[in-house]
C-alpha cells in the first residue's frame, strides 16, 4: 500500500489515511490535550506525510513513522497553543450511566493532569509505550533516540506518573 502511495497512488495515500488517522489522532490528542488541536495537528501531519512520502524507506512500520510526524507536528503546536485545559471528548461511552461517566471524566482529567506534569520526553515516551502500544522499539524511532533512551524515559514517566496520581 505504501509504495502504491509512493507512486502517486492517491487512492492507496487516501487508504493509509483511513487505517491510521484514528491512532495519529490520539497521538496528537494525547500530546495536546486539546480537541481542535488535535484535528489540525493530524491534518498536517498527514498532509506532510504526503509531501515526503519519498523519504519514507521501510526501516521501520510505517505506523511508526507516522507517528515520528504526527509527534513533530504536535510538538511545533504545543509551542503555538493557546491556554486552557480540555475537557476529555473521548469519554462518551455506548450507553454509560451518569455517575460511570462522572467517575470516568474524573479519573482522566487526573490522568491528563498528572501527564501534564511530566517533563515532555517522559510525557510523549510514556503516551506512545502505554497508551498508544507501540514497542520501544517503535517509541525509539518514533522520537529518533536510541531505544535505552526511550525506555528510560517511559520508566521515569511512569515513576513519577504514579507519584503524582497517589
Amino acid at each position: 500500500m505504501v509504495a502504491q502511495a509512493q507512486d502517486g497512488d492517491r487512492k492507496a495515500f487516501s487508504e493509509l489515511v483511513r487505517r491510521h488517522q484514528t491512532a495519529i489522532y490520539r497521538v496528537c490528542f494525547r500530546i495536546l490535550c486539546d480537541a481542535e488541536d488535535a484535528a489540525d495537528a493530524t491534518q498536517e501531519a498527514f498532509m506532510r506525510a504526503y509531501d515526503k512520502l519519498s523519504t519514507f524507506h521501510n526501516q521501520s512500520a510505517f505506523r511508526t513513522w507516522m507517528t515520528r510526524v504526527a509527534v513533530n507536528v504536535s510538538l511545533n503546536a504545543r509551542s503555538h497553543q493557546r491556554d486552557g485545559v480540555p475537557l476529555d471528548d473521548m469519554l462518551v461511552a455506548a450507553d454509560p450511566s451518569v455517575e460511570d461517566t462522572v467517575v470516568r471524566a474524573e479519573a482522566v482529567q487526573q490522568l491528563h493532569g498528572a501527564l501534564q506534569g511530566l517533563p515532555f520526553n517522559h510525557r510523549v515516551a510514556v503516551i506512545l509505550r502505554d497508551l498508544e502500544g507501540l514497542s520501544y522499539r517503535e517509541v525509539a524511532q518514533a522520537l529518533g533516540v536510541p531505544e535505552g533512551t526511550a525506555k528510560g524515559w517511559a520508566h521515569r514517566g511512569r515513576a513519577q506518573l504514579k507519584e503524582l496520581l497517589t
